[in-house]
Formats: C-alpha cells, structure tokens, sequence
C-alpha cells in the first residue's frame, strides 16, 4: 500500500515514525521528504490522513480557468470559485 503526504502528494517510501491506536483505528505517524509531518488513520471500513489533503479551489468549474490560489472569483468568468 503507498502511502502520500496530504500536503505536497509526495509518496511516503520510509517506515512510520510512531504508530499507536486511537478507538477503532490504528495511527501511524509519517514524516515527508520535504519535512511535513503526517498521521494516517486505518480503520476496519475507512482510512484518511490528518491534516487532510488540500482541495484545490482555484480551478473554476464553469469555464475550466486556473487562477491564483487566493482567487475568490474567477479571472476570466467572474463565477465565486
């Protein structure tokens, strides 16, 4: 199973750094190549990291524009992103 860092979607190839169980998931502890540090949460039914990807919304669904991250609205439509 791979397993990538949530921030920077690098895979994660070095053993955790800790592991523990936390109720009904067993936690591992990661550390990135670039230096962020992560827990991945694995479950019987569901397995997430914390903190959680980031979701991109700069990308504007109505006319497919990439705009700047701290965009609000679209630069080429006007569309709230």
């Amino acid at each position: 199973m791979s397993i990538s860092c949530p921030k920077c979607g690098i895979e994660v190839s070095s053993p955790p750094e800790r592991e523990w169980r936390f109720q009904q998931y067993q936690v591992s502890r990661f550390k990135c190549e670039r230096g962020d540090k992560f827990n991945f949460y694995s479950g019987m039914n569901k397995k997430f990291t914390i903190p959680r990807p980031v979701v991109d919304h700069s990308h504007c669904r109505a006319c497919e524009t990439d705009n700047p991250r701290e965009a609000v609205y679209c630069k080429n439509c006007g569309t709230k992103l």
